[in-house]
C-alpha cells in the first residue's frame, strides 16, 4: 500500500469518487440539457413556433423550446439537477458539522447555511414548475416561476458566499489542518477570500445578465433578450464548479487519512503538527488503518484519530475575537498560550508532543490573532 501511495502523482492524491462529484453531476445534467435543446432547435432549421405569434427570433427562448416535444427532457433535467443543487449545499452543511471540512467558525454561519438551503429548495422548485407549466399553455404562471427560480438561486448563492467571507476574514479561527490555505501575511491572503471574490464576480455578472434579460424583454427586444437568457443559463453552471471546489478538500482528507505513512497527524489536544515525530517513528514501526481514519503506531502504542482531529479542542463557532473555549491560531504557528477546555494529553501523547515541541519563544512572538 505504501509503495502505491508514494508512486501516485501529487495532483492525484485524493479520493476520486467523493462528494465533490455531486455539484459536478448537476453541472453535467444542466449544461447537457441546454446543449441538447439548442442543438435540436438548430437541427430543426431554427423554427419559429406557432405559439410565438410569428415573431422572428434568433435565438428563441429556452422556454419556447421547452414547450415543444422536448418538454419531457426539460422537466426531467430541471428536476434532476435541482436535487443535486440542493444536495450540494446540504452536504456542505453536514460535512462542516461533522468536521469533514473546515468547521464553522462563527455562530452566524450555520444560520446562513440553513437559509441558503431553504432558498435553494424554493429556487429549484421554481425551475421545476417552470418546466412543468410551459409558456404555451400557462404563460403567466411560467414566467412567475422563472422569477422564483432566479431569486431563490441568487439568494442561495449569496448566503453561501457570506459563509465563505467569514472563513476568509477570520483566518486565526481556522483549524490548523488548513494552514495550506494561506499564501501571504495579510489576513485576507488565504484561499477562502479568493473563493469569496470569485463568487462575488459570479453574482455580479449574474445580476447583469438577469437585468439585461428582463429589460430587453420588457422593451420587446426579443432576440437579444433570449441571448441573455441563454447566457445566464450557462453562467449558472459555473457556481456549481465553485461549489465542487469547496467540497474537494474532503476528498483530499479522505485520501490522507488512509495513507498515514505519508500524512502524519496533528496532535489531537494542541493542534500541533506532529510530522517530524511520526516520520522518525515510521522507520521502525508499523501502522494500520481502519475505515474511520484511525491508525495505531505500534512503537508508541497510541491511537490517533484523523477524522476527529479538531474535535477535542474545537467547541463550535465564536462571534468575534478570541474565545475562552476555542483556541485560536495564527496563519503559521500554533499559539500555546491559547486556553483549552480539555484536561491535557495522555502520557503517550505528551511524550510525542515534547519530541516536536519547539524552543520557547519570547512573549512578543506569541500573539493571539
Amino acid at each position: 500500500m505504501f509503495e502505491d501511495a508514494h508512486s501516485t502523482p501529487r495532483l492525484l492524491r485524493f479520493k476520486k469518487i467523493h462528494y465533490y462529484l455531486v455539484p459536478a453531476i448537476s453541472l453535467i445534467v444542466w449544461w447537457g440539457m441546454l446543449i441538447a435543446m439548442l442543438t435540436c432547435w438548430g437541427a430543426q432549421g431554427r423554427p419559429i413556433y406557432k405559439f410565438m405569434g410569428g415573431v422572428h427570433q434568433d435565438p428563441v427562448y429556452i422556454s419556447d423550446i421547452g414547450a415543444t416535444n422536448l418538454q419531457p427532457l426539460f422537466i426531467a433535467c430541471a428536476g434532476f439537477q435541482g436535487i443535486f443543487f440542493v444536495g450540494t449545499l446540504l452536504l456542505e452543511y453536514i460535512l462542516r458539522r461533522k468536521i469533514k471540512l473546515q468547521p464553522y467558525v462563527s455562530n452566524k454561519q450555520p444560520i446562513f447555511a440553513i437559509v441558503s438551503i431553504v432558498c435553494a429548495v424554493i429556487g429549484q422548485l421554481g425551475i421545476l414548475f417552470t418546466a412543468i407549466f410551459n409558456t404555451n399553455n400557462f404563460h403567466n404562471v411560467h414566467f412567475s416561476m422563472v422569477g422564483i427560480f432566479i431569486a431563490g438561486s441568487f439568494l442561495a448563492c449569496l448566503f453561501n458566499d457570506f459563509n465563505t467571507f467569514i472563513f476568509g476574514n477570520f483566518p486565526s479561527r481556522l483549524c490548523p489542518n488548513h494552514e495550506r490555505v494561506f499564501f501571504g501575511q495579510h489576513k485576507w491572503a488565504n484561499l477562502y477570500m479568493v473563493s469569496f471574490f470569485m463568487k462575488v464576480v459570479w453574482l455580479c455578472l449574474a445580476v447583469v445578465f438577469a437585468v439585461c434579460f428582463g429589460a430587453l424583454m420588457y422593451n420587446d427586444e426579443l432576440s437579444p433578450s433570449a441571448a441573455f437568457e441563454w447566457a445566464i443559463s450557462f453562467w449558472y453552471g459555473f457556481v456549481l464548479v465553485m461549489w465542487a471546489i469547496d467540497l474537494f478538500p474532503s476528498a483530499v482528507k479522505h485520501y490522507q487519512i488512509r495513507h498515514p505513512e505519508m500524512y502524519p497527524a496533528y496532535d489531537n489536544h494542541t493542534g500541533t503538527y506532529m510530522g517530524a515525530a511520526h516520520e522518525k517513528n515510521d522507520q521502525n514501526s508499523s501502522t494500520t488503518t481502519s475505515d474511520h481514519g484511525t491508525y495505531v503506531n505500534a512503537e508508541n502504542n497510541h491511537l490517533i484519530n484523523h477524522d476527529d482531529n479538531f474535535n477535542q479542542n474545537y467547541r463550535g463557532p465564536v462571534e468575534s475575537g478570541p474565545s475562552q473555549d476555542v483556541p485560536t491560531y495564527n496563519s503559521h504557528r500554533y499559539n500555546p498560550n491559547a486556553p483549552h477546555h480539555i484536561k491535557g494529553p495522555s502520557n503517550a501523547e505528551d511524550t510525542l508532543y515534547n519530541m516536536q515541541k519547539e524552543p520557547e519563544q519570547p512573549a512578543s512572538a506569541l500573539t493571539r490573532d
